[in-house]
């Protein structure tokens, strides 16, 4: 056979770099009247960033404090509200196939917002996610894939073929009880195959497979944004709270408001196009990349407190080794850096994210810093604006069939390696007088 007759086979895409910046300006509420309606789009594209990364395990806030600035109103702020809509709910020992029962579709899936994680986290494990817009995503081994015996793809990061994603949409119309398709998946998730042992197999005894159950963090927000606990029939569950952590960092270089370059949109930024024709930042004084790059270290060292932080205290002497920003660029002050860890729903952030941006202190601060990390072993890095897809279709939202039969969601599947080094995001708040706001915000996809 000639070679261009071949049937090339799929391959998944190699992992890719898909860091992501954006920025603007806000309005403090009850300051500026004019420019209302950029600042309201502004605030929704902020929104929608901070509601991308569904599975946040850990929020950290570094507050500073200057002879001109406090960082304890702020603080107590934060702390207040996510203390009293960050609870999370511990469910031990989950059938799937009770996920599927219509009173927890019609109470928690099909109406507002439910997040769930399963906790095994071991390379080999197999992984259960909800998303927050209903979809059950499911992350195999080669194994449990072909016992399961429900139609998906191969996943697009590790071993080759060696791990598959499930997806099934449990807010589709069609999939309703009764229907074929899902009493299929439900008897799937309700036999989830177990493992058994292989001694007890080799010697001719009759091997007992029970359905494996799971672990799983679930965290649910109704149509009204409040936050609800989550109960599941024949399960034990537990009402929970993001543990909380903080330490002051005192005597330390904080970067200067004069310091932080302007929110441009990446859209309205030219960058430099050198002969070749390739993108190549420079390495200006006054380049902002330079200043982020300086900046992120700063930050970096300030949450890792301890030895790390003394790295940051403050001399009016030169050193030889610098660490963060310049001199020049900063003054003498301390750092309140505030840490919750936990199942952290997208929209109980974002509202801790708009209490503080409606705080009346924020304005007196040189700026603040929010950091989102997420669990690692999660099987999706953030949610894109693509419909949901359906279990078992070739088709992409707009009618379009993919070529050879790859499925949808590659864009928002994670990779361990990548997430554990670059994901969630890192949001910067600038105040700049005038009741005007700037806002830096990094994702890491």
């Amino acid at each position: 056979m000639n070679a261009h007759h071949k049937k090339a086979s799929y391959r998944p895409p190699p992992p890719s770099d898909r860091s992501r910046y954006s920025a603007g300006e806000l309005l403090i509420p009850g300051k500026v009247e004019e420019g209302e309606t950029t600042s309201a789009l502004a605030r929704a594209r902020l929104g929608k960033a901070v509601e991308r990364i569904p599975f946040g395990w850990q929020l950290e806030a570094i507050i500073p404090s200057t002879a001109a600035s406090t960082s304890a109103a702020l603080a107590t702020t934060l702390e207040g509200a996510l203390q009293a809509s960050g609870s999370f709910t511990m469910c031990e020992g989950v059938n799937l196939g009770d996920l599927l029962t219509p009173d927890f579709l019609n109470s928690f899936v099909r109406s507002g917002s439910l997040v769930g994680l399963s906790l095994d986290d071991a390379e080999d494990a197999d992984v259960v996610c909800i998303d927050g817009r209903g979809r059950l995503v499911l992350s195999l081994t080669k194994d449990t894939y072909e016992l399961l015996g429900l139609p998906g793809r191969a996943s697009a990061y590790g071993t080759l073929r060696q791990r598959f994603v499930v997806e099934i949409s449990l807010v589709d119309p069609s999939f309703r009880a009764g229907k074929p398709g899902f009493e299929r998946v439900e008897r799937a998730l309700a036999n989830w195959p177990g493992r058994t042992d292989l001694l007890d197999e080799l010697g001719g005894q009759p091997a007992e497979r029970p359905s494996k159950r799971f672990d799983l963090i679930m965290s649910y927000v109704d149509e009204q944004d409040q936050p609800r606990p989550v109960s599941l029939p024949k399960t034990t569950c537990h009402s929970l709270r993001p543990s909380f952590t903080s330490h002051t960092l005192s005597s330390i270089s904080v970067p200067k408001v004069a310091s932080f370059p302007p929110a441009t949109p990446p859209s309205l930024t030219k960058k430099p196009r050198t002969s070749s024709g390739a993108f190549r930042p420079s390495h200006d004084g006054d380049d902002p990349t330079a200043f982020w790059e300086t900046y992120r270290e700063w930050a970096g060292l300030a949450s890792l407190g301890g030895e790390a932080a003394d790295k940051l205290r403050w001399s009016n002497e030169a050193e030889e080794d610098e660490w963060g920003l310049e001199r020049e660029k900063c003054e003498e002050g301390e750092v309140q850096v505030l840490r919750w860890e936990g199942l952290l729903h997208p929209k109980v952030v974002l509202i801790a994210v708009e209490r503080m941006l409606e705080h009346a202190d924020l304005a007196k601060q040189p700026f603040v810093s929010l950091t989102l990390r997420p669990f690692p072993h999660a099987s999706l890095s953030h949610t894109s604006a693509a419909t949901v897809p359906v279990v078992g279709t070739s088709k992409r939202p707009n009618g379009k069939k993919r070529k050879r039969g790859r499925g949808r969601g590659e864009e928002e599947e994670a990779d361990r390696d990548r997430v554990e080094d670059q994901g969630g995001w890192e949001m910067v708040l600038v105040p700049r007088g005038e009741g005007k706001l700037d806002w830096h915000l990094w994702e890491g996809q």
